[in-house]
């Protein structure tokens, strides 16, 4: 795993971008897409259209350059106009998982689409510290990088040449990336959590040490000074941006990492113990089964299903 703690965090809620493709399209068209069952992003890649999510207000419209993510299941329509009526996206695409369709009359706008695959047991880690919806616009500050990377998503999924899977799902991965690096630069707009405290750069020391070494008994003055705090201070910048105190967030990571390596299979359940830092199986798997309601023999095995 990376000594980055924002990598970390991507690490083990084992966050993949996957490109699912999406269409061209001119004329008059409208599109209704299902409510997603995955956190979804959309990349305009040429012109402009409206979408309207369902429960979030107003029609707003989306031009070349902007991304957006959504990460709470609500249906949405991208349209020429949100006066149309749209048509259902399975009557347009069948059973297409993949590809760039065809829609209406033209080939105006470049509209692009995929998912996040993350690991049940800790994907819940990033979605709680999101808003439904992200928006980065492509007049933002963070807008030329995006821009470029969304132009060569475009241009990979266009061009159909060898290696176009792999290219597509490593440029999804860095607008995912970017997109969240967008969103936590808007200071005012990110609650505390698990995303927030990965991205703060005077707690990264402190982060680094209880990642490497969670079974350690790590006391907060050792923290405190490893961010160069006093303790009253790092304790305080940590809860305000956590949500939780310092060695809560130990144990939480201690039980997170523990989940990923029963889901994994390859320690035995007693050497998994030591490593979270518990002295006896007992301990941890009553620790385990009050975070997570089984234990961890239950979860290793319903991971395997």
């Amino acid at each position: 795993m990376s000594d980055d703690p924002f990598s970390g965090i991507l690490d083990l809620i084992d966050a993949r971008a996957v490109c699912a493709g999406g269409f061209r399209a001119g004329g008059d068209w409208a599109v209704a897409f299902p409510p997603p069952d995955k956190l979804k992003f959309l990349v305009i890649a040429r012109g402009c259209c409206w979408l309207t999510v369902e429960g979030m207000g107003d029609p707003f419209r989306i031009c070349e350059g902007d991304a957006l993510m959504l990460t709470a299941p609500r249906g949405f329509v991208a349209a020429s106009d949100p006066a149309l009526a749209p048509r259902p996206a399975h009557e347009i695409f069948g059973a297409a998982t993949s590809g760039i369709h065809l829609v209406g009359d033209g080939e105006e706008v470049l509209f692009l689409g995929g998912h996040v695959d993350m690991a049940s047991g800790s994907g819940a880690l990033l979605l709680e510290s999101l808003p439904e919806i992200i928006r980065i616009g492509g007049d933002s500050a963070e807008a030329p990088r995006l821009k470029w990377l969304i132009a060569e998503l475009a241009a990979e999924c266009s061009d159909g040449r060898e290696g176009m899977g792999f290219a597509c799902g490593a440029l999804a991965q860095l607008i995912f990336l970017n997109v969240l690096r967008a969103h936590l630069a808007r200071e005012g707009e990110v609650g505390s959590g698990w995303l927030r405290v990965h991205a703060d750069r005077r707690l990264a020391p402190a982060l680094r040490l209880m990642h490497a070494e969670p079974a350690r008994a790590w006391s907060l003055p050792e923290l405190a000074r490893a961010a160069a705090m006093s303790r009253t201070a790092f304790a305080t910048r940590f809860k305000a941006r956590a949500g939780v105190a310092p060695l809560a967030y130990l144990a939480q990571w201690r039980m997170r990492q523990a989940q990923r390596w029963l889901a994994e299979g390859a320690m035995p359940i007693g050497q998994i113990a030591r490593a979270a830092g518990f002295a006896s199986d007992a301990a941890f798997s009553n620790a385990f089964k009050r975070l997570t309601g089984e234990a961890p023999s239950q979860f290793r095995r319903r991971s395997f299903r």
